[in-house]
């Protein structure tokens, strides 16, 4: 009995001292700074306790396991390996780690790509395989361990979930613990890692807001149309039928808004130039730094996303499962063509699925284009981008094209170093920041100098089609830069510029300070005279209600998850099937050069697969209009047909097929 104890005893201070050391250990890592965390521990003495009790909870899983050793070194491993994780995020993007963040690990290797290098992926995967081997002579070690050392350190472990369960929901009600949804950063660095993550896994499960019921959704629908009669007595009903075309530009914002620096000319004299003229101002967006597919979400949909799980991508978790409405949808059931298109790849965020799923009938990604030029960090240019849109709204079938495009070039990493060899337009004018921070704002400053170039010729070309237009152009987040992350510029890290244009004489409106990326898309649709979705209904007639919040989590929790009270049958959603492409790569002859074949046609791009007879062959893009084949020995009658082929190995775009007699 006496050996059970030591046992028992042995484990217990085992359990609660990795509990209290890696509570340390994390906190350090995450707040980078040994002061920020005693400051944590001094200020916030309850929370820090929390914290313990969560780490608690995890570690005395293995009052049920035998090999506890082994489990303590796995789970401090993942835990130190998930703050590590979480500290390196809040750096380039301003924003930790999240659950859902496991869901985008495609889209994290292609951004790791412009953060690291060879030597880094090596040295990760020489990591790697020693945590392995450590993993395995722990394993062969622990093999005698005993598997349960008594019932009195489970009845504490118990005790502690119990407690945990019945104390933290109190702290919560009494604003120790406040979860600030808004802003996940800031809610990390109050209520510590371990809670702060714990409680974004736990609250996956979705739940039901206070007060929902068929009853009171239909009584605020009613109110919405009461609201909405009333408003629709003293408005004109717009004649004009315009296309509508939203940019979402990358990590865009005005660089002179920074402190300490000015630059030779203005970095965006296009986009400051129509924000005098027309609706402009800044939009609350819900996220900094990067999660691009968040506000792309709000500015579609209408929702909130602090009625969302904190850190979720819709197109990874409900809009891959479902149907669900958007402007898209809305601007389709009245006759509106539908259209995205975004310069990088089509499975980035899901948004080939997620995009079909709000509606869109086409979508045009970086797999189908043409001539794409790249930033010297890798990222696709937006200049490509004015070709595709123009063409959409050229359509000849007389109907009106809503655009959805979404950008590229802004996307971070911002280089540190002098960029000795880039050949800038913006130089800096006068500084006193330090070094490193003067050269990553003026790259920044010159990717935003070309996408506002970008922004000037596509409102030339807009023009000159003379069709009535409105253009929407917003920034889908602050860029990563260290001045903003690390706080050293007195700048709102979550207020985004935008405008909405438009060449057919609707006045500037102005803005209310507190305007969100959710009701965007209701601004837009007002400005082009268009009638509003169910959600915008909400945003347009209840915005000034003091329960506007309360009403909106309801109604938005109807539409995406609940039993949809709040539609009319013919608003419930819709399946639809979108066209990836736009038909234009076409074969059209093949020409013997000295001996060499060469297929001669229109959209070719370096992801064209050549086919002879169903069978792969090898060959070299030489421009959009010419492909060589890489053999010469071909001989009688071929069939060839072109293939766009995405990395996953999933067909995109075929061409016709070509029959040439070799």
């Amino acid at each position: 009995m006496k050996k059970n104890n030591k046992f028992e005893n042995y484990e217990l201070i085992s359990i609660l001292g990795l509990s209290i050391i890696l509570f340390i250990v994390i906190e350090i890592i995450s707040r980078k700074s040994v002061l920020d965390f005693l400051d944590f521990v001094i200020e916030s003495p309850l929370n820090a306790v929390v914290n313990i009790f969560v780490l608690l909870s995890i570690f005395g899983v293995t009052v049920f396991i035998k090999r506890k050793r082994f489990s303590y070194f796995i789970i401090s491993f993942i835990l130190i390996s998930l703050s590590v994780v979480s500290s390196f995020l809040m750096s380039i993007r301003g924003m930790p780690l999240s659950p859902y963040d496991f869901m985008s690990y495609k889209e994290a290797a292609n951004v790791a790509n412009a953060f690291f290098d060879i030597k880094v992926e090596i040295m990760a995967v020489a990591l790697i395989a020693l945590f392995l081997l450590i993993c395995v002579w722990i394993f062969r070690q622990d093999k005698k361990s005993i598997w349960i050392t008594g019932v009195r350190n489970i009845f504490i472990y118990v005790s502690v979930v119990l407690l945990s369960i019945i104390v933290i929901p109190q702290l919560k009600t009494n604003k120790i613990i406040n979860v600030i949804a808004w802003d996940v950063g800031l809610s990390f660095k109050n209520n510590g890692f371990a809670y702060s993550f714990a409680d974004e896994t736990l609250s996956i499960i979705r739940t039901k807001p206070e007060g929902y019921s068929e009853e009171a959704i239909k009584a605020i629908r009613a109110e919405a149309e009461r609201l909405a009669k009333e408003s629709k007595k003293n408005e004109s009903s717009s004649k004009v039928t315009p296309n509508i075309i939203m940019v979402q530009l990358e990590s865009f914002m005005d660089p002179t808004r920074i402190e300490g620096i000015t630059f030779d000319k203005d970095p965006m004299p296009n986009m400051r130039k129509l924000m005098k003229k027309y609706t402009s101002g800044f939009m609350n967006v819900p996220v900094i730094g990067g999660g691009t597919a968040r506000t792309e979400y709000e500015v579609l949909s209408g929702s909130n996303f602090d009625f969302l799980q904190q850190g979720e991508i819709p197109y990874h978790t409900f809009l891959s499962e479902k149907p669900s409405l958007s402007i898209a949808s809305n601007l389709d059931s009245i006759g509106y063509k539908t259209v995205a298109i975004h310069n990088f790849e089509k499975n980035f965020y899901n948004r080939a699925g997620g995009l079909e799923h709000l509606g869109f009938g086409k979508f045009i990604p970086l797999e189908v284009m043409t001539n794409i030029e790249y930033t010297p960090v890798g990222w696709p240019k937006d200049n490509g981008l004015t070709k595709y849109i123009t063409q959409e709204i050229e359509n000849k079938d007389g109907k009106p094209s809503f655009i959805f495009t979404v950008s590229t070039e802004g996307h971070g990493r911002y280089p540190t170093k002098d960029m000795q060899n880039s050949n800038y337009d913006i130089s800096i004018a006068k500084s006193t920041l330090p070094k490193s921070d003067q050269n990553q704002i003026l790259f920044y400053a010159n990717l935003v100098y070309n996408m506002d170039k970008f922004v000037g010729d596509l409102v030339k070309e807009i023009n000159k089609l003379k069709k009535p237009t409105v253009l929407v152009l917003y920034g889908d987040h602050l860029p990563a830069l260290n001045v903003i992350t690390e706080k050293k510029s007195n700048i709102d890290k979550f207020a985004s510029i935008f405008t909405i244009v438009n060449n057919f004489g609707v006045p500037k409106k102005s803005v209310p300070s507190d305007f969100q990326a959710y009701q965007l898309s209701t601004l837009t649709l007002d400005t082009a005279g268009q009638n509003l979705g169910p959600m915008n209904l909400i945003h347009k007639y209840l915005k000034n209600d003091k329960e506007y919040m309360k009403k909106l989590e309801m109604v938005q929790y109807d539409i995406l998850f609940g039993k949809q009270y709040f539609l009319k049958s013919d608003e419930l959603p819709k399946n639809t099937v979108m066209k990836i492409g736009n038909d234009e790569m076409k074969l059209e002859n093949v020409e013997n050069v000295g001996g060499e074949f060469y297929l001669k046609g229109s959209g070719f791009n370096r992801q064209v697969t050549v086919f002879l007879d169903g069978k792969k062959v090898d060959s070299d893009y030489e421009n959009e209009t010419t492909i060589k084949l890489y053999d010469n020995f071909y001989t009688g009658e071929k069939e060839i047909m072109l293939r766009l082929i995405d990395k996953e190995g999933s067909v995109i775009q075929e061409s016709n097929k070509f029959k040439y007699n070799f």
